[in-house]
């Protein structure tokens, strides 16, 4: 193969060009050539036709006498017969090379499912279509002209579901939708839809100050022509600048607890023991140590060094309080082999006033201990920094009566009203007391949950939970929960990567809670490990034995992914309210063979989710493995969705 088309692609968008060169090698009426055959139906076209429209203006047999030529030297220039076009007769077909052209990725990719495939080809697009040849009789002009503007809506209706599919969860690289929407205002800038389309999708990502970026844009453009922005494109705007005043407050909020100064204490570490006294491994002392080497970057205590720290004996405080002059020591036990209690205690009084319970797993020891060691240390250092600069500072009974009051309804059947009394009962307890960590966890649930059974459609709930769990763990790291919650969000957006180490993290630190249990279950069956999963959702029952619907839930989510189709209709009939868990109930039914059943969930389900298709409904499972949402989809229409 020549030169050529070594150094593919071939671009007919814009100025064209085959390779790295200027094109002036390569025939101008082949670049048209080429286009007219990736364009016309079949990508095919007789040679009458292709004689006629590139050289209307002269008599047809010296014109199929130029398709010849033209065809030969293409030919010449790639050393292959069929390297553009390919000769059938009296009928040419669009070759390999021609397809391999932006043209023709273009056209592929506008009939993908693949989002990196739609990005990439439309990303490419560097003008109008054969810009600058066109060279020829009245018919090419008008042909010319049509597939400009047929290209250029197809562009602009892919445009939109791009950014749409690209935003859906919340989740993408801001470099891409800017990539795609620059190409699109490079297009047609004075297309108010385009603008319209960035400013949602960056919006769907939290990205509000690029949302704004791309509405003054806009507006100025306007103002030149003497006009103002649509009424939907200001709605758009102050819906954006509402989301963006209220994810402001949440992760702010965390920063408005009252501090006072007050001079430095000294922190001591004791080296760590078992229960009857005895001196732990060398493993467990170094993670101690770690823990203490991890706090010396704050200034509003001091830490005292472990090396000497280590060689006090804890049953000799007169000797710790002579040579340590400690105002806070901690202390270090291990027992059952793998569990570690970490207590902070007040010298003057010898009051235990923050302790911890962690799980030192065999499985990634040492991801677990560097891990571990940071989320301890700074939940520590959020501790003495507490006691130090804001003693006077009171538990807010109020503020945890509130909290447990809308735990209780989480507790109940998955409702959305049920949901939001819930949430609202932990606004009320942050406000009264900023500092409860769990209530922003629980209200991360609450907003994950909504977005679930509201059909996925609104990114922002996803962006508001991510900022309440953000937020839980900026006030206390150590507190599972919102860790939980962070692996849960991030599940959702597609995060998995992301998912799997927050699960790990939040397991780490609660590693009895049946509620984490369950999430991190349900999060391995979407991860494609679903036997784990299923040993996980028992310990999760096991634990909590006469569990709420939100169990049953995943459980049958997890039996359908096990095939066991049965299994997951018993889970969904054990709920007292089956709609939340209906999409995986109405498929469950259809692969297990009821469709009488199936059709009557699959009605329902219609309802629930009016207008939305069975790809649409099965694409909220957020599986790794693309053949597990197509089982769903596939059950679903089996029921009746189309």
């Amino acid at each position: 193969m020549t030169e050529c088309a070594d150094r593919l692609p071939l671009r007919l968008f814009g100025l064209p060009s085959c390779g790295a060169a200027d094109g002036s090698f390569f025939p101008s009426k082949g670049f048209a050539l080429i286009a007219a055959l990736l364009l016309a139906p079949r990508q095919s076209l007789s040679r009458q036709v292709t004689a006629s429209l590139l050289w209307g203006e002269v008599e047809q047999k010296r014109a199929l006498g130029n398709l010849r030529q033209l065809i030969l030297r293409l030919q010449k220039l790639t050393g292959e017969p069929e390297g553009f076009v390919v000769i059938a007769g009296s009928e040419l077909r669009a070759g390999e090379l021609s397809r391999r052209s932006d043209l023709g990725l273009f056209l592929i990719a506008m009939k993908s499912e693949s989002v990196p495939e739609r990005l990439s080809a439309m990303k490419d697009l560097n003008g109008e279509l054969l810009d600058g040849i066109e060279a020829g009789d009245e018919s090419y002009y008008l042909w010319l002209l049509a597939e400009r503007r047929r290209l250029k809506d197809m562009f602009y209706s892919g445009y939109v579901q791009l950014l749409e599919d690209l935003s859906r969860y919340g989740r993408a690289r801001t470099s891409d939708i800017k990539d795609l929407c620059e190409c699109a205002f490079r297009l047609d800038p004075d297309r108010e839809e385009i603008y319209r389309a960035a400013m949602a999708a960056y919006a769907r990502v939290g990205n509000v100050d690029e949302s704004n970026r791309v509405f003054r844009l806009l507006s100025r453009q306007l103002s030149v022509e003497g006009r103002a922005p649509e009424a939907a494109t200001l709605a758009l705007h102050r819906r954006v600048e509402s989301l963006s005043k209220g994810l402001s407050d949440v992760e702010h909020g965390v920063d408005n607890l009252p501090r006072k100064s007050s001079s430095k204490p000294r922190v001591a570490f004791l080296k760590p023991t078992y229960l009857d006294g005895l001196p732990t491994g060398p493993i467990v002392q170094a993670f101690v140590e770690d823990i203490a080497n991890s706090l010396v970057r704050f200034r509003t205590f001091c830490v005292l060094a472990p090396h000497s720290t280590f060689l006090v004996e804890d049953n000799v405080p007169e000797k710790r309080y002579a040579r340590l002059r400690a105002d806070y020591h901690v202390v270090s036990r291990v027992f059952d082999q793998s569990k570690l209690t970490v207590a902070l205690v007040e010298d003057a009084s010898g009051e235990i006033i923050w302790s911890l319970e962690i799980l030192l797993s065999e499985r990634r020891m040492h991801a677990a201990f560097r891990m571990l060691s940071k989320q301890v240390a700074a939940s520590l250092a959020r501790e003495i920094e507490r006691l130090q600069l804001d003693p006077e500072r009171s538990h807010q009974g109020e503020a945890y009566s509130q909290l447990l009051e809308g735990q209780q309804l989480l507790n109940g059947t998955c409702e959305l009203p049920r949901l939001r009394r819930a949430r609202s009962l932990f606004r009320k307890a942050i406000d009264l007391d900023r500092g409860l960590a769990t209530a922003r966890a629980r209200i991360a649930q609450t907003l994950q949950l909504e977005w679930l059974m509201l059909g996925g459609g609104d990114p922002h709930l996803l962006h508001r939970a991510k900022a309440e769990a953000d937020a839980s763990i900026d006030i206390d790291p150590a507190l599972g929960a919102g860790h939980w919650m962070c692996a849960v969000i991030a599940l959702y957006q597609r995060d998995f990567d992301r998912s799997a180490e927050k699960f790990f993290e939040a397991e780490a630190l609660a590693p009895n809670s049946a509620d984490l249990l369950l999430q991190h279950a349900d999060a391995l069956a979407h991860f494609g490990d679903c036997e784990t999963a299923w040993s996980k959702f028992q310990e999760a029952i096991d634990l909590n034995p006469l569990a709420p619907d939100i169990y049953w839930w995943a459980g049958a989510s997890i039996a359908f992914k096990r095939e066991d189709y049965g299994e997951a209709v018993q889970l969904c009939q054990r709920m007292d309210n089956d709609e939340p868990a209906l999409r995986v109930l109405t498929a469950s039914h259809a692969l297990h063979g009821d469709l009488k059943s199936a059709h009557a969930c699959g009605a329902r389900l219609q309802e629930i989710y009016p207008g939305m298709s069975a790809k649409e409904i099965s694409g909220l499972s957020p599986d790794r493995d693309t053949q597990a949402t197509e089982r769903f989809c596939h059950a679903l229409r089996l029921a009746g969705l189309r």
